[in-house]
């Protein structure tokens, strides 16, 4: 069997990766090759990218399958200016001209499955059948702690000082506590910004962050029910139309937010949330906690859709306006 490395069978040796998907978080081929990339520490670049050498050994890892007529054609032209000497990975077989010229070219080529052995095996270049390990890498279990922390990572608003000094009333409690961060789908723009968000918050709590990548509103909700508390920052302030404060108080959360002189009036500090500018010390009993929940949830139900709605068919402009 041929050795995917260093050390293979008088081969060069692998000197970079040509991936066409790059975000971790958004394809499992690109994960499949950073996981690659990292075990041979050499570094994975992008097919299209500038950086990508002319000439060396490198391996390519991407399904053509994926790329559009004009990607497929782009390819061809970076193979005819390259000087490789190429290992590929067949991850699936679309039977295209420019994967056939791979095949033909390469001077080992690692079939991902039986099947793309089965539909190349008539090929004259060396073949082998590899396969793909879980890509699962971070096994940690989420063990109890006394505080446990839920946030909302939005990438273009994650306002560093407040995490920090969440993280410092977090160490001051003298208690285990844990973060778990979500790029939930209606606060991202994209899955890029979710890889955005995992590294941002990441240098701000280097131990004790779980991140869980986009979760869904049933996932979010049990999170809500089930964590001390409900971080969220604000340029300035918590604002009426913030959804995601509204949400954690509506479900019973404790929220940590920031309060500023145009927050809604209602929301007081260590009655209803606590203001992370104020708060010199987390709360930790359990009553105190409870108290806040329920007057959040009285909060959250006098604002309410079917509040909104009634405001919004009223025909009496004059009384929608507060004095």
């Amino acid at each position: 069997m041929t050795d995917l490395g260093h050390d293979s069978g008088g081969l060069d040796p692998i000197e970079f990766i040509a991936s066409h998907r790059m975000n971790t978080f958004a394809s499992g081929v690109a994960r499949f090759n950073d996981i690659i990339g990292a075990q041979l520490r050499v570094p994975v670049i992008g097919l299209f990218d500038e950086r990508l050498p002319r000439t060396g050994s490198p391996l390519l890892s991407f399904k053509v399958s994926e790329l559009s007529d004009v990607e497929r054609e782009h390819l061809a032209e970076v193979l005819d200016s390259a000087d490789w000497r190429t290992r590929i990975f067949v991850h699936d077989w679309a039977a295209t001209n420019v994967e056939e010229r791979m095949v033909r070219e390469a001077e080992v080529v690692y079939c991902g499955n039986h099947a793309v052995y089965d539909q190349i095996r008539a090929s004259n270049s060396p073949l082998d059948i590899l396969w793909s390990p879980g890509l699962i890498l971070d096994d940690r279990r989420f063990h109890p702690t006394a505080i446990s922390v839920f946030t909302f990572g939005m990438a273009h608003k994650l306002h560093t000082e407040m995490f920090l000094r969440l993280r410092e009333l977090l160490e001051t409690s003298e208690l285990s506590w844990a973060v778990y961060v979500s790029s939930a789908n209606h606060e991202t723009a994209s899955i890029r910004d979710g890889e955005i968000v995992f590294q941002e918050v990441k240098k701000l709590f280097p131990s004790g962050l779980y991140f869980l990548g986009n979760l869904s509103d049933v996932a979010i909700y049990n999170y809500l029910q089930n964590t001390t508390f409900f971080a969220a920052f604000f340029e300035g302030g918590v604002r009426a139309n913030n959804g995601t404060v509204a949400a954690a108080m509506e479900h019973g959360a404790v929220v940590i937010t920031n309060l500023d002189r145009y927050s809604p009036p209602e929301y007081v500090h260590m009655e209803n949330l606590i203001d992370i500018n104020r708060c010199e010390r987390l709360p930790s009993d359990p009553m105190v906690l409870k108290s806040i929940a329920v007057e959040a949830m009285a909060t959250a139900r006098g604002r309410g859709w079917p509040q909104l709605i009634e405001r919004v068919r009223s025909a009496d402009v004059g009384d929608l306006v507060p004095e």
